[in-house]
Order: structure tokens, then C-alpha cells, then sequence
């Protein structure tokens, strides 16, 4: 039992308190790293999201950018916490190789809404850059329609 309670200690340990930039492990595709992000935003791990999202400087995790970036990763996890996602269209972008449209098809509370985003590659690979949260209406609602929301400014 002592080595379980010891064993738990040092992986939370592990995980907490970290200062600085988050390392942040390279996505190969805008699918995976959508699916990636959408898959942190249901498990509440805001740490992951910021890896996974930023702007042209890189993930937010590591660029620490925009200067508010993890008061908008709660905003962006309270919108996109669902029940479950699958990306359902990848298509490039015209005349920019380094960015592509993507749709996220979400299930939240018995309701089913389409989802566009924006991806970015960076150095070393793919990041959310923005994501359409008027799609997603209100997230205490989520059945009805309602355009109170922006999309994720960067």
C-alpha cells in the first residue's frame, strides 16, 4: 500500500508545478492533432490544449502567446467539452500549403453540430489555430442554436 500511495506521490508530482514552457510532442497531420485537441478539451486537460493550440509563433504552451492564452483555453474547454468528436472533412487551404479547413463532427448531451477549424503547421507540426465556437452555441444549451459566441481569435 505504502509503495502504491508513493508510487501516486511521484507521478503527480511529475506532472504538477511545471514552470515555464510545456514541451510539446510533434502532431504529423491537422487530423490528429484536431482530434488530439478535442480529445483534451472532453478530458479537462488544458495543459495538452495548450500544446496544441497558437498562432504562427508556435503552440501557446511554449510561446506563452497570446499574453492571455490560458484564460482562453478554459473558455475553449467549456465550449468544445463534449461527449465525443471525430474530425469528418480535412481540406487544404487555397494558396497556403501550411493551413487547412477542418470540420469536427461533436456529440454533446443528445445533440449533434459541425464544427469548423483552422490548423496551422508550425515547426515540427500541426496546431489549432482557430476554432468556431459561435458553431458550438451555448454551452449550457448545447441543442440550441445560438451565434452568442466568436470564433477563437488568435
Amino acid at each position: 500500500m505504502r509503495k502504491t500511495v508513493l508510487a501516486i506521490a511521484a507521478i503527480l508530482a511529475a506532472c504538477g508545478g511545471q514552470q515555464g514552457a510545456a514541451p510539446t510532442t510533434p502532431v504529423a497531420s491537422s487530423t490528429q492533432a484536431l482530434g488530439d485537441f478535442m480529445r483534451a478539451a472532453a478530458d479537462s486537460n488544458l495543459v495538452r490544449m495548450a500544446q496544441l493550440w497558437g498562432t504562427s509563433r508556435g503552440a501557446a504552451a511554449e510561446t506563452r502567446h497570446p499574453e492571455d492564452y490560458e484564460k482562453r483555453i478554459v473558455v475553449i474547454q467549456a465550449y468544445l467539452r463534449t461527449d465525443s468528436s471525430r474530425v469528418v472533412s480535412d481540406v487544404p487551404v487555397t494558396g497556403d500549403d501550411n493551413r487547412r479547413k477542418l470540420v469536427v463532427q461533436i456529440y454533446k448531451q443528445g445533440c449533434m453540430k459541425h464544427i469548423p477549424a483552422t490548423m496551422l503547421r508550425i515547426k515540427g507540426g500541426w496546431i489549432v489555430e482557430d476554432v468556431e465556437l459561435a458553431a458550438v452555441g451555448n454551452p449550457a444549451r448545447p441543442c440550441e442554436d445560438s451565434d452568442d459566441a466568436g470564433s477563437l481569435t488568435r
